[in-house]
């Protein structure tokens, strides 16, 4: 294998512990890799504003690759610098078919993340938030159509959409047309992640990583869920989560321990420090 020259990180149940921190000890075990000079890099399914409070935290220089490789957000010119969005056809045709299952939608604007009022998963997220400094805060805007919020808010990046059951989740890929060409992630058995086909981590990765010059078995990527698989096929070195579930730990070259377990300072300790 090729000298490690990127860490890839997801960062829900991989880089972030249950209680959404950055361990100690893996905090430092990621600084000293940068000392070595190499180049951390998150990949979340996050979108740029809830990513950004831990690349600051870590004290990152990289770009961060948001939405399930949707985009690329620059944290220093503070842009979204590259990237291709779900298109005013697709979103007209998944909308109806969303409010017909009753399901509930989070849509990743550049300019914010978009809800309709009383979502748990969005209600959740604000209490986590509110301790933050106000510029480190995601900006919310709630609005009781979905429709709504995607004609005044574009480009849309992705949808996240639950349901208390799992059965409506089911309901709802099956009764998706074949024709609208996007990629969707069941990343929880009762949600869905949608983008536009051809976006996913491992190619936004692939894409960022050769423009630097580098060649990807030069990258060790970490993840846990459906959207990290991709990274794992591309690289020199998947990395599963302990935490993962056994079909997401079969498709990583290596497992390590969990989330709340330092998973990531011990895999670093024995490839790359």
């Amino acid at each position: 294998m090729a000298d490690i020259a990127v860490i890839a990180l997801d960062m829900d149940g991989t880089l972030l512990s249950s209680d959404h921190q950055v361990t100690e000890k893996t905090a430092n075990a990621i600084q000293q890799a940068r000392k070595k000079g190499i180049e951390v890099i998150l990949v979340t399914g996050r979108h740029h504003m809830m990513a950004y409070p831990v690349h600051h935290q870590l004290a990152l220089d990289t770009p961060l690759i948001c939405a399930n490789g949707a985009y690329v957000f620059d944290t220093k010119s503070q842009q979204i610098t590259s990237g291709a969005s779900l298109s005013d056809r697709q979103w007209q045709q998944l909308i109806p078919l969303i409010e017909s299952l009753q399901l509930d939608a989070i849509c990743h604007f550049s300019d914010g993340i978009g809800h309709q009022p009383e979502n748990e998963h969005v209600a959740r997220v604000k209490k986590l938030v509110h301790a933050l400094p106000s510029n480190q805060r995601p900006h919310f805007i709630e609005h009781e159509s979905i429709a709504a919020l995607c004609h005044t808010h574009t480009p849309l990046w992705k949808i996240e959409l639950s349901h208390a059951t799992t059965s409506a989740i089911d309901e709802f890929i099956a009764a998706l047309p074949s024709e609208l060409a996007i990629t969707y992630d069941r990343t929880a058995p009762n949600g869905l992640e949608i983008v536009n086909r051809g976006n996913s981590k491992g190619n936004r990765l692939a894409e960022w990583v050769t423009h630097r010059g580098l060649t990807l078995e030069q990258v060790i990527a970490f993840g846990d869920n459906h959207n990290d698989i991709s990274m794992f096929q591309q690289v020199g070195l998947g990395v599963a989560m302990g935490n993962a579930a056994a079909e997401i730990r079969q498709q990583a070259h290596f497992v390590t321990g969990t989330n709340d377990n330092d998973g990531i300072a011990a895999a670093l300790q024995r490839w790359v420090l």
